[in-house]
């Protein structure tokens, strides 16, 4: 977790890097200052999501959100740590590795994303024809949203499959 100087806020320096080019300075102060403005956002989440004076569903969705926030905060978290180490010259594994080593993966990393890929595609369809069964529902219930939801994530691991992918068919 970052551990934020006294400065805060955007532009201002968290946590001087030893040894850091002024790109990697200021990489680090922006991640660093979204992750101390995103506190107070899952702050508000939590608030609401525990509020008993809230209807359920806007609990719920409230919910919802914030296990994606802390998710984000998380990866916000890998990602400053990851550049604090770059710019010490560390040599030590990342929270976020790089895409080295990719080569010697190579051909399982194709053939496991292509039958991924494949199964990801088949979900899609089947959830676009749940969310038109889920119509005449759309304006009483949370279900259609979930369902909407559900196909933006897996429209996100048709990107992150084909991300690798691409990359480890460059690595050969």
């Amino acid at each position: 977790m970052i551990a934020p100087s006294v400065h805060g806020g955007k532009g201002k320096r968290m946590t001087h890097i030893v040894g850091a080019s002024v790109w990697e300075q200021e990489l680090y102060d922006h991640v660093c200052g979204h992750v101390v403005e995103e506190g107070a956002i899952l702050d508000e989440y939590q608030s609401l999501a525990e509020d008993d004076s809230c209807s359920p569903a806007f609990r719920y969705i409230a919910r919802l959100i914030l296990e994606d926030e802390r998710r984000h905060h998380a990866m916000f978290n890998d990602l400053a740590e990851a550049i604090k180490q770059m710019g010490e010259l560390r040599d030590e594994d990342t929270p976020i590795p790089s895409l080295q080593g990719l080569r010697g993966d190579r051909d399982r990393i194709i053939e496991t994303t292509a039958k991924l890929l494949k199964v990801e595609r088949d979900d899609a369809k089947k959830l676009k024809t749940l969310a038109k069964e889920l119509k005449d529902v759309r304006e009483t219930t949370l279900w259609g949203l979930l369902i909407e939801l559900i196909q933006h994530d897996t429209d996100k691991h048709i990107k992150i499959l084909r991300f690798i992918r691409e990359r480890a068919e460059d690595s050969g």
